[in-house]
């Protein structure tokens, strides 16, 4: 992450930026009422929407929210490991709605006819793959920067995530496959009523798609070899 962080206690610390710190005011506020889990999704689903969808700004969100909410339940006492759990889930549900929205704009991007670059796609499409491993590697690092049971909690909750999935990775998963395949019946279907750029454009969606979603599907196979091995 970019913004520099220094010490606000022995349990976390906040980010200097001004916005982030808004947020994380916003969520150790949160902590202390009720519905930890839609605050937390409705506070992060307005940083991604205020920040474009900008996928690329969601380690800073996720961190400053995380550490946010760490701060609160710390303040409040007894036990943060339900609060901090509920809190993840929050923010899980929002980055995967936030990677739902993106594979939408991508394909009506590309069935209104926008030329894409390849490299400009590919790299948007391994975004959206890499998402679940960038959202659970953002909860480690915000551990590293906490401490006491902040950390230890953070640190079980993240690693549980790693080797369990996320609601992100399912919602990455399924916005790859309506990629790969929607994307392609689309355009067939509508061939006639699409102009020649949108067909192409279409066309090149889907198979960058079903060869960023091949490589998932390998990878999470490894990864599943591994796990019983």
């Amino acid at each position: 992450m970019n913004d520099a962080h220094t010490p606000a206690s022995s349990e976390t610390s906040i980010p200097e930026n001004a916005q982030l710190v808004q947020w994380h005011d916003e969520a150790a506020s949160a902590a202390s009422g009720p519905d930890l889990r839609e605050r937390v999704r409705e506070l992060t689903a307005r940083a991604l929407h205020e920040r474009r969808m900008a996928l690329s700004d969601m380690r800073e969100i996720v961190s400053a929210i995380t550490s946010g909410v760490g701060s609160g339940l710390s303040a409040r006492g007894g036990e943060i490991k339900d609060g901090l759990k509920q809190a993840v889930s929050g923010l899980d549900d929002a980055v995967g709605s936030a990677a739902q929205a993106a594979s939408y704009t991508l394909r009506e991007a590309a069935e209104q006819g926008k030329a894409f670059r390849d490299n400009e796609l590919k790299a948007s499409l391994e975004q959206l793959r890499d998402l679940e491993a960038q959202f659970v590697d953002t909860l480690k690092q915000t551990a590293k920067q906490s401490g006491g049971k902040l950390k230890e909690e953070l640190d079980t909750l993240s690693e549980h995530l790693k080797h369990s999935g996320t609601r992100t990775g399912e919602q990455v998963r399924e916005a790859l496959q309506q990629l790969a395949g929607g994307v392609k019946a689309s355009s067939e279907a509508g061939r006639a009523g699409l102009t020649d750029t949108a067909s192409t454009a279409t066309e090149r969606l889907s198979q960058v798609a079903s060869g960023i979603l091949a490589a998932l599907s390998d990878s999470l196979k490894r990864q599943s070899e591994r796990l019983r091995s």
